[in-house]
């Protein structure tokens, strides 16, 4: 059987949108989905009495049981399982991540699973991820073009190919962005020729997933500035952006890249993170 996408849900708001996410994802790709929930009353240290742990579990069985509903109500071929982990949210999301296909969460809600998402431990959870993780905030038209960050390092081409992957199967475009600062160190060259050059990285990053999918339309946009800044700002346009867990910039030890952290909190759009 194909690897599940794992869909994470806490009782938020951000649940009706990570699911229907991960239900349309499904459905394209034709995997198995996985409901993930991690008790955060099992999770903590405190003492409890037997009655509060067996309203902790009803609570945490409807929660699951109505989400599998939903599932099978939007579409019942998708093959439906669910799962409540006793662990920490970080630690059951980065557990069954392993064995997943796409993880994807939500990024509103009070909870340890919410917050995880959005923090330091969000950031933890994207970057020890063994699959794409989607941070699903909106269900944009599909008309808009998936938005891949290039920097020509290896997480940058993986992205690509998840970019051009992901468009293939929703017959959209992608536009490749590449951000850039103005070197002034000796031998760098003037600035036409810099620019030429990193236009060649995003020629180089893109030719394999050209090759691999030719009817996907693709733009490509080769600029000075701030790339984070940019890509939030392209997420403004955009169905989904993508990015590397790392950048090439990135430095030794960094769980995750500056871009990749900051889109996790800024970008407009759904957020998929490639490791």
């Amino acid at each position: 059987m194909s690897k599940p996408i794992v869909v994470g849900i806490d009782g938020g708001p951000g649940n009706d949108i990570a699911l229907h996410w991960a239900i349309a994802e499904a459905a394209q790709r034709s995997v198995p989905l996985m409901v993930l929930h991690a008790d955060e009353e099992w999770s903590t240290s405190v003492v409890r009495t037997g009655s509060v742990l067996e309203a902790t579990s009803k609570s945490a069985r409807k929660l699951v049981d109505d989400a599998v509903a939903v599932v099978q109500a939007m579409n019942r071929d998708i093959h439906v399982s669910s799962v409540i982990s006793p662990n920490h949210p970080a630690d059951a999301l980065i557990s069954w991540a392993t064995d997943a296909s796409m993880l994807v969460l939500g990024n509103r809600g009070r909870s340890a699973l919410s917050a995880a998402v959005r923090g330091s431990v969000g950031a933890s959870v994207v970057a020890q991820a063994r699959c794409p993780v989607i941070i699903a905030r909106t269900m944009p038209p599909r008309s808009a073009p998936v938005v891949v960050g290039v920097d020509g390092s290896p997480a940058s081409k993986a992205a690509v190919a998840f970019a051009f992957g992901y468009a293939a199967q929703h017959m959209s475009g992608v536009r490749a962005v590449h951000v850039w600062h103005r070197s002034v160190l000796p031998g760098a060259g003037d600035l036409p020729a810099q620019r030429r050059a990193h236009l060649r990285v995003v020629t180089e990053t893109l030719a394999d997933a050209q090759q691999r999918h030719p009817n996907v339309p693709a733009w490509t946009v080769s600029t000075i500035g701030n790339a984070h800044e940019f890509l939030a700002e392209e997420s403004m346009r955009a169905q989904l952006v993508v990015v590397g867990t790392h950048g090439r910039g990135a430095r030794s030890g960094m769980l995750l890249g500056s871009v990749s952290q900051a889109l996790l909190r800024n970008a407009s759009s759904p957020l998929a993170v490639i490791p």
